[in-house]
């Protein structure tokens, strides 16, 4: 795939990961990576709404094949690792606090992270979508069709007896908040050790690809 670039072209090849899913992302980029120079209070906001997602789709789908469950549980153990030292740095001590002493109880944690949510709201503001170009609006497309849609196009909750499975990113986009598919777009994609892990995807890609997932 070429993707049109317009100013200085700089070359990638990472291992992305998008929701437990490996692929590779090879990209002619014209912006720094989303996570080169991403804050860490941007990283923790977008955590904060990817694990309520997660609470509130385990606790408000009952029928979840015990794999998904499980894998959904994991995934929530290790951003619940995370998030303290997230808000440590952050200078919530008492959110990180108030967090530790919520994991007894799922719906006391998903209160007390809806109160951290307010206190550390995702910057959207790099992801605006009514500036995006058409040819990056066609760029989204390009990059669904080259390294997601083999893998999560019409596979709408995944394979039941995967722990992580390959779900419809469409579907996904329907069925969550908009800022929560936005989030794990900015957090949930990962490069390989050649990019320290972080999101190969620049801003303008990602918010082209938040609009593509919605609108279609």
């Amino acid at each position: 795939m070429t993707l049109i670039a317009t100013t200085f072209i700089k070359f990638t090849s990472a291992t992305a990961v998008l929701f437990g899913i490996a692929v590779v992302v090879v990209l002619f980029m014209t912006e720094t990576p989303a996570m080169a120079d991403r804050s860490l209070p941007q990283e923790l906001a977008a955590e904060l709404l990817i694990v309520r997602s997660d609470l509130v789709r385990l606790t408000n789908e009952p029928g979840l094949p015990a794999t998904h469950a499980e894998g959904l549980q994991q995934r929530i153990k290790g951003s619940l690792g995370l998030l303290p030292w997230l808000l440590q740095q952050a200078h919530d001590e008492a959110g990180a606090d108030q967090l530790l002493k919520a994991q007894s109880s799922r719906r006391l944690l998903i209160t007390v992270l809806n109160q951290l949510i307010i206190r550390h709201p995702l910057d959207t503001a790099p992801y605006a979508t009514e500036h995006l170009t058409p040819t990056q609006r066609r760029e989204a497309s390009a990059i669904h069709d080259a390294y997601c849609a083999s893998c999560h196009d019409d596979m709408g909750d995944g394979d039941e007896a995967s722990i992580l499975p390959s779900r419809d990113l469409f579907l996904m986009a329907k069925e969550s908040s908009s800022e929560a598919f936005l989030a794990r777009l900015i957090n949930g994609v990962k490069g390989d050790e050649t990019m320290l892990f972080t999101n190969p995807l620049t801003p303008r890609q990602i918010s082209a690809l938040w609009l593509y997932y919605r609108k279609r």
